[in-house]
């Protein structure tokens, strides 16, 4: 599936730098609204991006983000937000064609391998692998795949450049 227009009408696709960041140890939440414009949010348990950037998926739990999966399947909006917790360093990307798909081979293994990498992470920092463990306690069957074309990104770091759309 092609990009939806992303900024000033051009195709938005991320870069192989900002892809490297998405699938490292970052901590990923995803949020949207429902039909009431209220607020919903999840916490993911890794990604997978495209090779060209044309395609994000998270990965989530079904069980414990009802509300979030029933807005996007609603709006098909959804605003994900990747933070390396030792720096803050931190971006959003934003699609507008968010919908479930299924499970590949190798994205079991591919969240393991994320879990691992926000584990060190926030060992970094010292805080205890069990945090990690709690944030991610979650079953195999009850993962799910949300995938997303991104239309825009902006730099969420604190400090002035905060808010700003990212070049791909």
């Amino acid at each position: 599936m092609a990009c939806k227009a992303g900024l000033g009408g051009r195709l938005f696709r991320l870069s192989q730098q900002q892809i490297g960041f998405m699938e490292s140890g970052v901590s990923i939440t995803a949020a949207s609204h429902d039909t009431e414009n209220r607020p919903m949010l999840g916490r993911m348990m890794g990604c997978r991006v495209a090779a060209d950037g044309s395609r994000v998926i998270l990965f989530l739990s079904r069980a414990k983000y009802p509300f979030l999966l029933d807005a996007i399947r609603r709006s098909g909006r959804v605003a994900a937000s990747f933070t390396e917790p030792s720096s803050n360093k931190s971006i959003q990307v934003k699609g507008e064609d968010a919908g479930l798909v299924a499970l590949e081979a190798g994205d079991p293994e591919r969240i393991a391998a994320h879990f691992d990498l926000f584990a060190a992470e926030l060992k970094r920092i010292n805080i205890p692998r069990v945090l990690a463990e709690a944030v991610y306690a979650s079953h195999q069957c009850d993962l799910a795949a949300l995938a997303f074309s991104p239309v825009m990104a902006f730099i969420q770091t604190p400090g002035a450049k905060a808010g700003s759309a990212m070049r791909a």
